[in-house]
């Protein structure tokens, strides 16, 4: 097991979370069931997708999400975009980030690769940190960061 899976089952046990693998119909990767505090994960998946799924499931958990009978509902929408980010902030180390943007460049792909995770993952922990700086720049008008 590699060092990403071992910190999301190590996270899932923290949380009271159990994590079990079967598999799933159709193209479904993972879900969390809330009331028992599981998440299944479909046993056909490997490396950084099966890592990105871990982790998403986990953003569930960790906010309480239910599951969304609306998948493109504004709430879903919400839900699954905060899912990501908690991954994000699981899977991908800021300093690892920064160093691997100045050697390969910003493109997506290569980052994801470099960083072991998937474009989804890099696409989320941006939004997460365009967020912040907005968020920054507001409290302190003036300062460049």
């Amino acid at each position: 097991m590699g060092e990403s899976m071992e910190r999301l089952y190590n996270a899932a046990a923290s949380m009271g979370v159990s994590v079990v693998e079967r598999y799933l119909p159709g193209q479904q990767r993972g879900r969390y069931i809330h009331v028992k505090r599981r998440i299944i994960l479909n046993a056909r998946l490997q490396g950084r997708q099966k890592a990105h799924t871990l982790g998403h499931e986990l953003g569930h958990a960790h906010h309480g999400h239910e599951h969304d009978d609306c998948p493109g509902s504004v709430i879903g929408i919400r839900q699954e975009r905060k899912a990501d980010e908690f991954a994000a902030q699981l899977l991908i180390n800021t300093y690892d980030y920064e160093v691997t943007e100045r050697m390969y460049g910003p493109h997506v792909p290569t980052l994801a690769i470099q960083l072991g995770v998937t474009a989804p993952m890099i696409y989320a922990w941006q939004s997460m940190q365009r967020r912040h700086l907005q968020e920054r720049s507001q409290q302190w008008p003036g300062r460049r960061f």
